[in-house]
């Protein structure tokens, strides 16, 4: 058995945390993971552990919700196809760039952003087709 050292421990906590969160307000759990836990690991080892663990999160919230999806299918898709070019993007930016420089970049941008929502400040998607890329919009005629 591996032996458990503090960083492990303190992973445990901060997942611990964040899966509270998570279960209290439906989303959270990497977007406080991954912050927190870059002090300890690298992104190259947190970043497919964090997938697993929402990978299974999401699965297990859409079996839940499995009666809404019709409803939201439409309002969704657009955004999904959108969200593609991004993913692939930032595959790309991780696999270049070096993990001092993507810790910086994550704790300078992207955590005041998170605080900013626990402290209540929202910024709803008034509309989903203008959030979604042109590919997108072209492919919603098939969900119709």
């Amino acid at each position: 058995m591996p032996s458990l050292d503090t960083s492990m421990i303190v992973l445990g906590g901060i997942a611990f945390f964040a899966s509270f969160v998570n279960g209290a307000l439906g989303y959270g759990f990497s977007s406080l993971t991954v912050p927190l836990a870059l002090v300890f690991y690298t992104n190259r080892i947190l970043n497919p552990a964090v997938v697993l663990v929402e990978v299974f999160i999401n699965f297990y919230v859409l079996i839940i919700n499995l009666k809404g999806v019709p409803a939201i299918w439409r309002k969704v898709f657009p955004i999904v196809v959108g969200l593609l070019p991004g993913i692939a993007i930032g595959a790309v930016g991780l696999a270049a760039l070096q993990p001092g420089w993507i810790k910086f970049v994550t704790y300078v941008v992207i955590l005041p952003l998170i605080l900013l929502q626990a402290a209540g400040q929202r910024w709803p998607i008034r509309s989903t087709w203008l959030s979604a890329s042109r590919l997108a919009r072209r492919w919603a005629c098939f969900i119709r």
